[in-house]
């Protein structure tokens, strides 16, 4: 009897230290522990500490710099595309021109004569019957060095699909202002080498605004026909500016 009785004194009372210990051992290991921002209750003192705001806002601040960034990536890779400016239709500027071209001054004309006149100005061909405006196209006249000179010229040879060839002018193939062009429709010469006809290969935004040829009036196809059909060999033409 006084051995379990001296038994059942000591285990309690050397189990109970025991356990305070492990307890008290194992509280660093817990998660947050070493982290002074988390809240920790020490069984010992039994006291909360208070968690500090410091790592949530690192967080919040790491977030922020992300969003910034893909915000800047997104900017660099996508920027705002540039607005295409909106073309008229040439025939539609034209229509709405008509009514009000006149013709050039100084100019003389028979009532019912059929002629022609080229604005390198305006970059314009009118279509005249007498002193009354038919017809008027959006053309490209010569460039800075082949301009379309003024003067009155008369239609002297007509060729439907013609082949224009730059060294006919003095111009190498090969050369930056050189060309060799198949299939041009429409060719009215009323100088040597400068004409009335189709021009294919300049865009449609160069008619009525830039001077883009070597000499030649320059026309849409539809308007070139119209004054095919308009003309023959003989046609007065007048340049003027």
């Amino acid at each position: 009897m006084r051995r379990r009785t001296v038994f059942r004194v000591l285990v309690p009372g050397l189990l109970i230290p025991l356990s305070l210990g492990l307890f008290a051992f194992s509280l660093p290991w817990t998660r947050g522990s070493n982290d002074p921002g988390n809240s920790v209750v020490h069984a010992v003192e039994g006291i909360e500490t208070t968690p500090s705001p410091q790592p949530a806002m690192n967080v919040l601040k790491e977030e922020n710099d992300v969003v910034q960034w893909w915000t800047g990536v997104a900017t660099a890779t996508a920027p705002t595309p540039t607005p295409v400016p909106t073309i008229e239709p040439p025939s539609e500027v034209a229509a709405a021109e008509l009514p009000y071209a006149v013709p050039p001054q100084g100019v003389a004309y028979g009532p019912d004569e059929r002629w022609i006149a080229v604005d390198v100005t305006t970059q314009r061909a009118y279509a005249f019957i007498g002193g009354k405006a038919v017809y008027e196209a959006l053309v490209t006249t010569g460039r800075p060095g082949f301009e379309t000179k003024p003067g009155d010229y008369r239609i002297n040879y007509r060729k439907q699909n013609e082949t224009m060839d730059s060294e006919t002018i003095g111009i190498p193939r090969d050369d930056p202002l050189g060309y060799y062009l198949t299939n041009v429709l429409w060719t009215q010469y009323f100088y040597p080498t400068v004409a009335l006809h189709d021009n294919y290969w300049q865009p449609i935004s160069v008619f009525g605004h830039v001077a883009s040829s070597h000499g030649c009036v320059g026309m849409l196809e539809d308007d070139a026909k119209w004054f095919w059909d308009f003309a023959t060999i003989g046609t007065r033409v007048v340049v003027y500016q």
